[in-house]
This record gives structure tokens, sequence and C-alpha cells, in this order.
């Protein structure tokens, strides 16, 4: 039996990549009766556009898109067909420990960096399944937007991330490395984490970024805007 742990950690973003960004971020506002946001200051001076949503309190969909379409986001668009999940972001209150669980388990994390004077890794997609990002912030309360737009978004036909359907080849295996990485014990669930009020569910078939996004509805007039790629499931 493995000792009990004290550890966390939240899902707080889910990151879709997309060639067709203005047209998608329209249709995925009008589907929710999401408003207009805002664009996370990071991102451009990597050359991409974006379009940070509110969902709940502190939970967001995120849209990307490449502004010259020959970057790394870019050439993994045209890859896969132009459209798919990109980025899950996970906050910890301990990036330094997930950073040595990685080396220890043979996870690569090309990206290590600070972004508003907090550690933000991100580990390697052919290891974890997808871009795992690692927010280090140690108040589960406290987020990157919490003086921009914390949401939720008044109005909005969507109220709540539930979760997001990741295909991975392992699903057993691929969460039993992510509850290591992020030191939470033995899974409750085979296939299935649990992140702070989300849950992230490993299935067969991948790996791909034909997510399923699960959102909770807040109102009969929401809808599935219909992207290919990308799927949400209304509950």
């Amino acid at each position: 039996m493995s000792a009990p742990t004290t550890s966390w950690a939240k899902l707080r973003q889910v990151v879709i990549a997309t060639a067709h960004h203005g047209a998608d971020t329209a249709a995925v506002r009008k589907a929710f009766g999401l408003g207009e946001g805002f664009a996370d200051p990071e991102l451009a001076r990597i050359s991409l556009v974006d379009a940070t949503l509110p969902v709940s309190a502190g939970r967001y969909l995120e849209l990307v898109g490449s502004t010259d379409g020959v970057g790394p986001v870019g050439r993994w668009l045209s890859k896969i067909g132009g459209r798919g999940g990109f980025v899950l972001s996970v906050q910890h209150p301990d990036p330094d420990a997930v950073r040595e669980r990685c080396r220890t388990l043979g996870v690569r994390v090309p990206i290590d960096e600070l972004a508003f004077g907090r550690t933000v890794l991100q580990l390697h997609p052919k290891d974890v399944g997808l871009v795992l990002e690692i927010d280090g912030i140690a108040d589960r309360d406290e987020w990157f937007w919490d003086d921009i737009d914390p949401g939720p978004e008044a109005g909005a036909r969507v109220d709540e991330i539930v979760g997001v359907e990741v295909p991975v080849a392992d699903p057993a295996a691929m969460n039993v490395l992510w509850h290591r990485l992020l030191d939470l014990g033995e899974p409750a669930v085979p296939d299935q984490i649990e992140l702070g009020g989300a849950f992230v569910k490993f299935v067969p078939g991948g790996p791909s970024a034909d997510w399923t996004v699960v959102l909770r509805t807040a109102s009969a007039a929401a809808v599935d805007p219909g992207l290919p790629g990308i799927s949400f499931r209304l509950v």
C-alpha cells in the first residue's frame, strides 16, 4: 500500500489549437454563450494568437493558433488536420518535486521557465500523452488571471469544465504515470485522474488530439459548435 499523500493538483485550462482561430473562437463563443474573454499576454511572443474564455471560477477554455503557420504549432496543426486538443494546464503546489519525479521516471521536460514569477513546466507529449503544463502556484485558490477575469461569464450557457477525455495507447499505464508525477497516490479509478473537481479520463485509441471536452450546461440553448478534430459533450 502506498503512503498517504497530501499533494493536490487542479485542472485550470483546456487548450485547443486550431488553424481556424478566428472562426473557431467565434463558433465556441456563440455555441456556449461565452464573452470576449482575453488574450494570454505571454503567448504573442511565441507567435501564437489566443482567446482565453472563462467558464467557471478559475477554469478556462482556451483557443490558440499560429500567427505565421510555420512555427511548431503551425506545423503540428498541419500534421493533425488543423484542429485538436493541445495542452492541459494543471496547477500544482510543488513544481520542483514534479520536475524531480520527471527525471526519475524518464519523462522529458522541454519547457522549464518562469511566467509571472511562477515556475511553468511543460512535459513532453510523447511521454505523457499530451502537452501537460504544470503551473507552480502553492495557493490552490490563486490563479494567473484572478485580476483579469476569473470567471464565470455572465449569461454563459455552460458553467463548468467537468472533464476531458484523451485517447492514449495504454489508458491504465498513463493514469498511473500521471498519478506518480503529480504525487496523487494510487488511482481510485483505473483510467481516470481527479484534478481539483475536474477529471481527465484516458481512453483507448491514441495517441490522438481528438479530445472530448465535457461541459456542464447552464442553459438549454447550449449546443455543440461542431468542430472536426475536437468534440464537446454537454451534460
